[in-house]
């Protein structure tokens, strides 16, 4: 009776002082199409290895948002953070990171790259939540809970997972005309894969720069965002980590096509690629 009671014990994940139990990923009250759908075989992958699944349900006002996290148990406790919903190659990428330990955290939303609240005021905004990591932010409460489950523990390593559309304008070529940007990196042809490193020197610093020489002699792409110290904060991520003195890496690849199982695959291979080059290097 005891043995069959240990095997029917639901997981915990804790949050401060609150406790979400595990979910049954296959039969989730909110179906997450990251997790079942069939050509990305998402749902296999979190079975055959044990990743527990959790869902936080956040309110503000009359809004209810939900954050998904995933999570398996080992020496490895780094998170990953995919903010837009509709970025599938970022999860997919994100969950299997986490293989062999780790956490990652992907805002629902249902499938739309904005928020989504599945509250009384029901549907989609316009916020995007990547701009909402400011104090004055109408949605500052939920920046804050996801700040609080990216800074619980020790590691000051910040990585984030985005996607680019094969037709959009996110690309080396666009990037280098902005403000306080430089591209440390152009061997990768395709210039919508990039490694994003922020950080609050003008110039890259030596560590910065180890770093990378790291990813240059695989090939990749490498963007450096210089945060001055009093910057007005344009609500993103990465402004708001380096500004709270944590290192920030991002993973921007170019997308594949939804549905397509070749395609889905190769992005994710090359999201793969770009990320475990990153682990590795920090050891993870």
């Amino acid at each position: 009776m005891e043995e069959k009671n240990l095997q029917n014990k639901k997981a915990v994940f804790r949050i401060g002082d609150e406790i979400l139990t595990e979910l049954d990923p296959a039969n989730m009250e909110q179906v997450d199409e990251d997790i079942v759908s069939v050509t990305r075989e998402n749902l296999g992958f979190i079975q055959e290895n044990d990743i527990k699944v959790f869902q936080d349900e956040f309110w503000i006002g009359d809004e209810m948002f939900l954050i998904n996290i995933l999570e398996k148990k080992g020496r490895n406790t780094q998170k990953y953070f995919v903010p837009h919903d509709d970025e599938d190659t970022a999860f997919d990428a994100g969950l299997r990171a986490i293989k062999h330990g780790g956490v990652l955290i992907a805002l629902e939303n249902n499938g739309e790259r904005n928020l989504f609240s599945f509250g009384e005021q029901y549907g989609p905004n316009k916020q995007d939540p990547n701009r909402m990591f400011f104090e004055e932010n109408h949605y500052w409460p939920l920046a804050e809970r996801i700040k609080d489950l990216l800074f619980e523990v020790n590691e000051d390593l910040v990585i984030t997972l985005h996607n680019n559309k094969p037709k959009g304008d996110f690309h080396l070529g666009e990037i280098e005309t902005w403000n306080n940007i430089d591209i440390l990196s152009r061997l990768d042809p395709n210039e919508k894969s990039m490694i994003w490193i922020a950080g609050n020197t003008q110039a890259p610093n030596r560590d910065v720069e180890r770093e990378l020489e790291y990813y240059k002699d695989f090939g990749l792409n490498v963007v450096y965002e210089f945060v001055p110290e009093n910057s007005e904060s344009d609500g993103s991520l990465s402004m708001y980590s380096v500004l709270n003195g944590r290192k920030y890496r991002n993973i921007e690849i170019m997308s594949g096509k939804k549905g397509d199982k070749e395609s889905e695959q190769e992005a994710r291979q090359k999201q793969i690629k770009y990320l475990d080059t990153l682990r590795n290097f920090y050891a993870l």
